[in-house]
Protein backbone atom coordinates (compact mmCIF):
# COMPACT_ATOMS: atom_id res chain seq x y z
CA UNK A 1 0.00 0.00 0.00
CA UNK A 2 1.42 3.99 -0.71
CA UNK A 3 0.17 6.64 1.78
CA UNK A 4 -0.19 10.26 0.43
CA UNK A 5 -0.14 13.09 3.48
CA UNK A 6 -2.74 16.54 2.21
CA UNK A 7 -3.04 18.76 5.01
CA UNK A 8 -5.39 22.32 4.54
CA UNK A 9 -2.83 25.14 5.31
CA UNK A 10 -5.72 28.08 6.57
CA UNK A 11 -6.51 30.52 8.79
CA UNK A 12 -6.56 30.09 12.22
CA UNK A 13 -10.65 31.06 12.03
CA UNK A 14 -12.55 27.79 12.05
CA UNK A 15 -15.93 28.33 10.07
CA UNK A 16 -17.44 31.24 7.55
CA UNK A 17 -15.45 35.04 8.57
CA UNK A 18 -15.51 37.93 6.44
CA UNK A 19 -12.84 38.96 4.45
CA UNK A 20 -10.05 40.62 6.32
CA UNK A 21 -10.84 39.49 9.98
CA UNK A 22 -8.71 35.86 9.12
CA UNK A 23 -5.37 35.24 10.48
CA UNK A 24 -2.74 32.63 10.08
CA UNK A 25 -0.80 32.00 12.79
CA UNK A 26 -1.52 28.43 12.97
CA UNK A 27 0.94 28.43 9.91
CA UNK A 28 4.35 29.30 12.41
CA UNK A 29 3.69 25.82 13.94
CA UNK A 30 4.85 24.33 10.69
CA UNK A 31 8.65 23.86 11.03
CA UNK A 32 7.76 21.39 14.01
CA UNK A 33 5.18 19.09 12.07
CA UNK A 34 7.55 19.18 9.02
CA UNK A 35 10.44 17.78 10.59
CA UNK A 36 8.24 15.09 12.17
CA UNK A 37 7.19 14.24 8.51
CA UNK A 38 11.10 14.31 7.47
CA UNK A 39 12.02 11.79 10.14
CA UNK A 40 9.38 9.27 8.11
CA UNK A 41 10.67 10.44 4.89
CA UNK A 42 7.18 11.94 4.18
CA UNK A 43 6.61 14.88 1.61
CA UNK A 44 3.41 16.16 2.60
CA UNK A 45 1.14 18.66 0.05
CA UNK A 46 0.09 21.73 1.51
CA UNK A 47 -2.93 23.01 0.27
CA UNK A 48 -3.08 27.20 1.27
CA UNK A 49 -5.56 29.14 1.69
CA UNK A 50 -5.86 32.80 0.41
CA UNK A 51 -5.28 34.24 3.67
CA UNK A 52 -2.10 32.13 4.39
CA UNK A 53 -0.61 33.93 1.28
CA UNK A 54 -1.49 37.30 2.75
CA UNK A 55 0.53 36.55 5.96
CA UNK A 56 4.06 37.54 5.11
CA UNK A 57 5.50 35.75 8.06
CA UNK A 58 3.53 32.14 6.99
CA UNK A 59 4.57 32.65 3.74
CA UNK A 60 8.26 33.09 4.59
CA UNK A 61 7.60 29.50 6.31
CA UNK A 62 6.32 27.70 3.55
CA UNK A 63 8.55 29.15 0.73
CA UNK A 64 11.37 27.70 3.13
CA UNK A 65 10.21 24.24 2.91
CA UNK A 66 9.16 24.34 -0.89
CA UNK A 67 12.79 25.23 -1.71
CA UNK A 68 14.32 22.89 0.65
CA UNK A 69 12.35 20.08 -1.49
CA UNK A 70 10.44 18.60 1.47
CA UNK A 71 6.86 19.32 0.38
CA UNK A 72 4.53 19.85 -2.22
CA UNK A 73 2.29 23.22 -2.85
CA UNK A 74 -1.29 23.10 -3.53
CA UNK A 75 -4.62 25.25 -3.54
CA UNK A 76 -7.39 25.34 -0.62
CA UNK A 77 -10.39 27.47 -1.50
CA UNK A 78 -12.60 29.15 1.06
CA UNK A 79 -14.70 30.96 -1.35
CA UNK A 80 -15.83 33.54 1.80
CA UNK A 81 -12.34 34.68 2.49
CA UNK A 82 -10.94 34.40 -1.13
CA UNK A 83 -11.25 37.71 -3.60
CA UNK A 84 -13.30 38.49 -5.87
CA UNK A 85 -16.18 39.07 -3.22
CA UNK A 86 -19.15 39.72 -5.44
CA UNK A 87 -21.11 36.74 -3.68
CA UNK A 88 -23.22 37.52 0.05
CA UNK A 89 -21.57 35.49 2.74
CA UNK A 90 -24.05 32.66 3.43
CA UNK A 91 -24.00 29.00 4.25
CA UNK A 92 -24.99 27.93 0.79
CA UNK A 93 -22.17 30.45 -0.84
CA UNK A 94 -19.79 28.75 1.35
CA UNK A 95 -19.57 25.76 -0.93
CA UNK A 96 -17.47 26.59 -4.43
CA UNK A 97 -19.75 24.22 -5.89
CA UNK A 98 -22.84 26.43 -5.23
CA UNK A 99 -21.50 29.64 -6.68
CA UNK A 100 -21.16 30.39 -10.72
CA UNK A 101 -18.80 28.81 -12.85
CA UNK A 102 -17.63 32.41 -13.88
CA UNK A 103 -17.44 33.09 -10.51
CA UNK A 104 -15.59 30.22 -9.18
CA UNK A 105 -13.38 30.74 -11.68
CA UNK A 106 -12.22 34.03 -10.91
CA UNK A 107 -11.66 32.90 -7.33
CA UNK A 108 -9.67 30.18 -8.37
CA UNK A 109 -7.09 32.27 -10.35
CA UNK A 110 -6.75 35.05 -8.07
CA UNK A 111 -5.84 32.21 -5.44
CA UNK A 112 -3.74 30.85 -7.82
CA UNK A 113 -1.82 33.89 -8.37
CA UNK A 114 -1.47 34.68 -4.79
CA UNK A 115 0.56 31.35 -4.69
CA UNK A 116 2.59 31.46 -7.39
CA UNK A 117 3.54 34.98 -6.57
CA UNK A 118 4.11 34.42 -2.72
CA UNK A 119 5.86 30.66 -3.27
CA UNK A 120 7.61 31.01 -6.65
CA UNK A 121 5.53 27.84 -7.65
CA UNK A 122 2.32 26.80 -9.65
CA UNK A 123 -0.09 24.50 -7.85
CA UNK A 124 -0.84 21.68 -9.60
CA UNK A 125 -3.20 20.06 -6.33
CA UNK A 126 -6.77 21.22 -5.08
CA UNK A 127 -8.95 20.31 -2.25
CA UNK A 128 -11.98 22.71 -2.18
CA UNK A 129 -13.02 24.32 1.17
CA UNK A 130 -15.71 22.52 3.00
CA UNK A 131 -15.65 19.54 -0.01
CA UNK A 132 -17.35 22.10 -2.29
CA UNK A 133 -16.40 20.05 -5.33
CA UNK A 134 -18.29 18.93 -8.59
CA UNK A 135 -17.48 18.79 -12.07
CA UNK A 136 -17.54 22.38 -12.83
CA UNK A 137 -15.44 23.12 -10.32
CA UNK A 138 -12.69 20.46 -11.98
CA UNK A 139 -13.56 21.91 -15.40
CA UNK A 140 -11.94 25.67 -13.76
CA UNK A 141 -8.90 23.54 -12.19
CA UNK A 142 -8.08 21.89 -15.73
CA UNK A 143 -8.50 25.62 -17.07
CA UNK A 144 -5.93 27.06 -14.48
CA UNK A 145 -3.71 24.02 -15.22
CA UNK A 146 -4.64 21.72 -12.40
CA UNK A 147 -3.74 17.80 -12.16
CA UNK A 148 -4.98 16.75 -9.20
CA UNK A 149 -8.12 16.65 -6.78
CA UNK A 150 -8.20 15.64 -3.49
CA UNK A 151 -12.01 16.73 -2.69
CA UNK A 152 -14.28 13.69 -2.31
CA UNK A 153 -15.32 12.60 1.09
CA UNK A 154 -16.43 8.97 0.43
CA UNK A 155 -19.23 7.56 1.87
CA UNK A 156 -20.25 10.86 2.88
CA UNK A 157 -23.10 13.40 2.25
CA UNK A 158 -22.64 16.78 3.28
CA UNK A 159 -26.39 17.92 1.57
CA UNK A 160 -27.58 18.98 5.08
CA UNK A 161 -24.67 21.81 4.52
CA UNK A 162 -25.57 22.81 0.97
CA UNK A 163 -22.69 20.87 -0.21
CA UNK A 164 -22.02 17.76 -2.66
CA UNK A 165 -23.35 14.30 -1.85
CA UNK A 166 -20.62 11.48 -1.78
CA UNK A 167 -22.45 8.89 -0.32
CA UNK A 168 -21.73 6.61 -3.41
CA UNK A 169 -17.94 7.33 -4.37
CA UNK A 170 -15.26 4.83 -3.12
CA UNK A 171 -11.72 5.59 -1.67
CA UNK A 172 -10.24 4.28 -4.56
CA UNK A 173 -8.56 7.09 -6.97
CA UNK A 174 -9.13 7.53 -10.46
CA UNK A 175 -8.08 9.79 -13.47
CA UNK A 176 -11.57 11.05 -15.53
CA UNK A 177 -11.80 13.97 -17.93
CA UNK A 178 -14.29 16.69 -16.96
CA UNK A 179 -14.65 18.53 -20.32
CA UNK A 180 -17.14 16.52 -23.18
CA UNK A 181 -15.11 19.02 -26.03
CA UNK A 182 -11.48 17.21 -25.05
CA UNK A 183 -9.72 14.33 -25.43
CA UNK A 184 -8.07 12.14 -22.76
CA UNK A 185 -4.52 13.55 -23.17
CA UNK A 186 -2.36 14.87 -19.99
CA UNK A 187 -3.29 18.26 -20.33
CA UNK A 188 -7.02 17.38 -19.97
CA UNK A 189 -7.31 14.77 -17.53
CA UNK A 190 -7.81 15.20 -13.76
CA UNK A 191 -7.00 12.34 -11.01
CA UNK A 192 -9.13 12.48 -8.35
CA UNK A 193 -7.27 11.11 -4.92
CA UNK A 194 -10.32 11.12 -2.19
CA UNK A 195 -9.82 11.32 1.42
CA UNK A 196 -9.40 8.03 3.07
CA UNK A 197 -12.56 7.36 4.16
CA UNK A 198 -14.53 3.39 5.12
CA UNK A 199 -15.70 0.99 7.73
CA UNK A 200 -14.66 -0.96 10.43
CA UNK A 201 -16.95 -4.23 9.66
CA UNK A 202 -17.94 -4.98 6.13
CA UNK A 203 -17.80 -4.23 2.39
CA UNK A 204 -17.81 -0.13 2.34
CA UNK A 205 -20.49 -0.13 0.00
CA UNK A 206 -22.58 -2.20 1.39
CA UNK A 207 -22.03 -0.54 4.98
CA UNK A 208 -22.43 3.10 3.47
CA UNK A 209 -25.66 1.47 2.12
CA UNK A 210 -27.14 0.21 5.28
CA UNK A 211 -26.14 3.22 7.16
CA UNK A 212 -27.86 5.02 4.70
CA UNK A 213 -31.19 3.44 4.80
CA UNK A 214 -31.09 3.23 8.62
CA UNK A 215 -31.00 7.25 9.00
CA UNK A 216 -33.77 6.89 6.81
CA UNK A 217 -37.82 6.68 8.21
CA UNK A 218 -38.93 4.63 9.83
CA UNK A 219 -35.44 3.84 11.40
CA UNK A 220 -34.11 7.33 11.62
CA UNK A 221 -36.27 8.39 14.47
CA UNK A 222 -35.00 5.27 16.28
CA UNK A 223 -31.66 6.21 15.66
CA UNK A 224 -30.35 3.25 14.72
CA UNK A 225 -27.41 4.02 12.66
CA UNK A 226 -25.88 6.08 15.31
CA UNK A 227 -26.23 3.17 17.57
CA UNK A 228 -24.57 0.43 15.55
CA UNK A 229 -21.90 2.95 15.25
CA UNK A 230 -21.49 3.56 19.00
CA UNK A 231 -21.30 -0.09 18.97
CA UNK A 232 -18.84 -0.31 16.57
CA UNK A 233 -20.73 -2.52 14.08
CA UNK A 234 -21.28 0.28 11.58
CA UNK A 235 -18.37 2.42 12.21
CA UNK A 236 -17.00 5.06 9.49
CA UNK A 237 -13.61 6.01 10.26
CA UNK A 238 -11.61 9.02 8.54
CA UNK A 239 -8.13 8.39 8.20
CA UNK A 240 -7.28 11.83 10.13
CA UNK A 241 -5.43 11.72 13.66
CA UNK A 242 -7.92 15.46 14.44
CA UNK A 243 -11.04 12.54 14.88
CA UNK A 244 -9.32 9.06 15.00
CA UNK A 245 -7.02 7.19 17.53
CA UNK A 246 -4.19 5.49 15.78
CA UNK A 247 -5.80 1.75 16.23
CA UNK A 248 -8.75 2.87 14.36
CA UNK A 249 -6.77 4.29 12.06
CA UNK A 250 -4.84 1.07 11.34
CA UNK A 251 -8.22 -0.85 11.51
CA UNK A 252 -9.53 1.21 8.95
CA UNK A 253 -5.88 0.57 7.05
CA UNK A 254 -6.15 -3.36 7.38
CA UNK A 255 -9.92 -3.05 6.00
CA UNK A 256 -8.74 -1.14 3.35
CA UNK A 257 -6.10 -3.67 1.93
CA UNK A 258 -8.66 -6.79 2.88
CA UNK A 259 -10.68 -5.41 0.26
CA UNK A 260 -7.85 -4.61 -2.04
CA UNK A 261 -7.40 -0.56 -2.24
CA UNK A 262 -4.02 0.28 -2.51
CA UNK A 263 -3.94 4.05 -1.45
CA UNK A 264 -4.44 5.93 1.54
CA UNK A 265 -4.93 9.65 2.00
CA UNK A 266 -4.62 10.71 4.97
CA UNK A 267 -6.03 14.23 5.90
CA UNK A 268 -6.19 17.08 8.67
CA UNK A 269 -5.67 20.52 9.10
CA UNK A 270 -2.59 23.30 10.26
CA UNK A 271 -5.01 24.37 12.52
CA UNK A 272 -4.72 21.15 14.64
CA UNK A 273 -1.30 22.52 15.30
CA UNK A 274 -2.57 25.40 17.55
CA UNK A 275 -4.63 25.58 20.48
CA UNK A 276 -8.21 26.97 19.53
CA UNK A 277 -8.26 27.25 16.37
CA UNK A 278 -10.88 24.87 15.51
CA UNK A 279 -12.97 21.86 17.13
CA UNK A 280 -9.87 19.27 17.39
CA UNK A 281 -7.31 20.71 19.35
CA UNK A 282 -8.53 23.27 22.26
CA UNK A 283 -5.65 22.93 24.70
CA UNK A 284 -1.84 22.78 24.68
CA UNK A 285 -2.70 19.50 25.94
CA UNK A 286 -4.86 18.43 22.94
CA UNK A 287 -1.96 19.96 20.98
CA UNK A 288 0.38 17.50 21.80
CA UNK A 289 -2.03 14.73 21.87
CA UNK A 290 -2.82 15.03 17.70
CA UNK A 291 0.98 15.12 17.19
CA UNK A 292 1.07 11.90 19.30
CA UNK A 293 -1.93 10.53 17.22
CA UNK A 294 -0.09 11.34 14.42
CA UNK A 295 3.54 9.81 15.07
CA UNK A 296 2.00 6.59 16.45
CA UNK A 297 -0.03 6.07 13.64
CA UNK A 298 2.87 6.89 11.17
CA UNK A 299 5.20 4.74 13.23
CA UNK A 300 2.69 1.61 12.77
CA UNK A 301 1.89 2.49 9.26
CA UNK A 302 5.46 2.06 8.33
CA UNK A 303 5.79 -1.37 10.46
CA UNK A 304 3.44 -2.91 7.96
CA UNK A 305 5.56 -1.97 5.08
CA UNK A 306 3.09 0.72 4.33
CA UNK A 307 5.18 3.14 1.52
CA UNK A 308 4.98 7.18 1.67
CA UNK A 309 4.89 8.89 -2.09
CA UNK A 310 3.51 12.33 -2.94
CA UNK A 311 0.83 13.61 -4.17
CA UNK A 312 2.37 14.36 -7.69
CA UNK A 313 4.22 10.93 -7.74
CA UNK A 314 0.57 9.35 -6.99
CA UNK A 315 -1.41 10.88 -9.57
CA UNK A 316 1.43 9.27 -11.57
CA UNK A 317 0.30 6.41 -10.99
CA UNK A 318 -2.99 7.07 -12.59
CA UNK A 319 -1.99 8.75 -15.32
CA UNK A 320 1.44 7.88 -16.82
CA UNK A 321 3.54 9.97 -19.16
CA UNK A 322 1.88 8.63 -21.99
CA UNK A 323 -0.99 10.71 -21.66
CA UNK A 324 -4.05 7.97 -21.78
CA UNK A 325 -5.34 7.56 -18.02
CA UNK A 326 -3.52 4.25 -16.37
CA UNK A 327 -6.00 1.17 -15.92
CA UNK A 328 -7.82 2.49 -12.54
CA UNK A 329 -10.78 -0.49 -11.61
CA UNK A 330 -13.95 0.75 -13.15
CA UNK A 331 -13.02 4.38 -12.82
CA UNK A 332 -16.17 5.63 -14.95
CA UNK A 333 -18.62 3.65 -13.01
CA UNK A 334 -16.70 5.35 -9.74
CA UNK A 335 -18.12 8.62 -10.97
CA UNK A 336 -21.65 7.68 -12.61
CA UNK A 337 -23.66 6.18 -9.25
CA UNK A 338 -22.15 9.51 -7.62
CA UNK A 339 -25.10 12.24 -6.60
CA UNK A 340 -22.19 15.10 -6.51
CA UNK A 341 -21.82 14.86 -9.93
CA UNK A 342 -25.14 13.26 -11.57
CA UNK A 343 -26.37 16.78 -12.28
CA UNK A 344 -23.70 17.88 -14.44
CA UNK A 345 -22.12 14.71 -15.73
CA UNK A 346 -18.26 13.99 -17.14
CA UNK A 347 -17.47 12.67 -20.22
Amino acid sequence: MRLVVTIDVEEDQWGIVPHGQATAKNVYRLPRLQALLNEFGIIPTYLVTYPVMQDSYAVGILREIVEAGECEIGAHCHPWNTPPFNEPLSKRNSMLCNLPATLQYEKLQRLHEAIQLNVDRSPRAFRSGRWGFDTEVARNLLRLGYRIDTSVTPYTSWVQTAGPDFSCCSPQPYAFAPNVHTGHSWNEVLTEIPATIGYLHGEFQACATLADRLNRAPFGRFKVGGLLSHLRLLRKVWLSPEMETPARMMQLVRQMRHQQYEWLNLVFHSSALLEGCGPFVRSRGDEQAFLKRLRTFLCAAVKEGILCVSLSEAARYFVPASGEPAATPDSSSLMANCPAFSSRPFA
